[in-house]
């Protein structure tokens, strides 16, 4: 299938891993009928299936944990948090409001954007026009 980038904004939870969890319950929820074709009826049978080792879905349902780390050392099915500073460089800004998120991750695929390895993702706080976390945004990398 190739590889190929997804992305999705949720809205702002402190613990970045609660709504990674919630994003990926309700992508299952919206996509996943493929996996109950194979009998997999759970977001949690589905991992604990390794399915998803084998073959890939191209979206959320690939990663699982969020972990603080520098920048290239995430493994698969990690996302990573983009802090301050890495935002800034990737955005223009600390503080990106999502229009800025958007337009970067269109041209995400026309050259270097982390993550850098298939099967991961990075996170950022979102922020409102007034300065105020208003979202999360979750995007990555997956291929097989």
């Amino acid at each position: 299938m190739g590889a190929s980038r997804w992305s999705y904004f949720t809205p702002f939870r402190e613990r970045e891993q609660d709504a990674l969890n919630d994003l990926r319950e309700a992508v299952f929820a919206r996509d996943g009928a493929y996996y109950r074709e194979e009998g997999v009826e759970t977001l949690a049978a589905l991992t604990a299936s390794g399915w998803l080792e084998e073959e890939p879905a191209h979206s959320v349902l690939d990663v699982e944990r969020v972990v603080r780390c520098e920048e290239d050392l995430e493994e698969p099915g990690d996302v990573r948090v983009v802090e301050a500073t890495e935002a800034a460089e990737l955005f223009g800004t600390a503080r990106p409001v999502r229009e800025v998120v958007e337009q970067a991750l269109k041209r995400a695929g026309d050259g270097w954007f982390p993550p850098s390895d298939r099967g991961s993702g990075c996170c950022t706080t979102v922020y409102s026009t007034e300065g105020d976390p208003s979202e999360l945004c979750f995007w990555g990398f997956t291929g097989d």
